[in-house]
């Protein structure tokens, strides 16, 4: 069954969503974090409000894959999949640090981006850029993170409406 929701409606709740979830502070974000993660070797985070539920789940630390689910009233009606990297080079302390970076990042989505972070965000020495064509019904994306100029983090994402 196809269910057609309000483009506003569904973007102030991944929004929302997120604020509460991975890109949130810790004491927020765990919360939020499921116990019983989906797949083996998972995290897995849930954020329901009303008749909305959000779903993120992804593996790894270096190199993780993961996907993001929208369901209203129990039918799946958004989803965006990402998979990225941080460079080989960094240790475990300057990948924490990229991390903490692209949190505060994710946490600061412009209006006409509500599903990731803002076009162009600075802070120190740390840049962080999402790229995207198509809208949130159907679009396809790049965001990076730069340490003093050089990418030190990337990640694709893809995602769409549920039809």
């Amino acid at each position: 069954m196809e269910i057609n929701v309000d483009r506003d409606i569904l973007l102030k709740f991944i929004w929302k969503a997120h604020q509460n979830t991975y890109s949130a502070p810790i004491e927020i974000s765990m919360t939020h974090r499921s116990g019983n993660p989906i797949l083996p070797g998972f995290v897995d985070y849930v954020f329901i409000d009303g008749d909305w539920q959000y779903h993120d789940s992804y593996a790894g630390r270096k190199w993780p894959p993961g996907k993001e689910f929208i369901f209203f009233r129990n039918l799946p009606v958004w989803c965006m999949s990402y998979q990225g990297k941080v460079s080989d080079h960094l240790d475990e302390k300057e990948v924490d640090s990229v991390y903490f970076f692209l949190k505060k990042a994710l946490r600061n989505a412009q209006e006409m981006i509500l599903f990731r972070g803002p076009g162009k965000f600075l802070e120190g020495d740390y840049e962080y850029s999402f790229e995207f064509n198509g809208d949130y019904s159907y679009f396809v994306g790049r965001e990076s993170v730069k340490q003093k100029g050089v990418e030190v983090f990337f990640q694709d994402v893809m995602g769409s409406l549920i039809k």
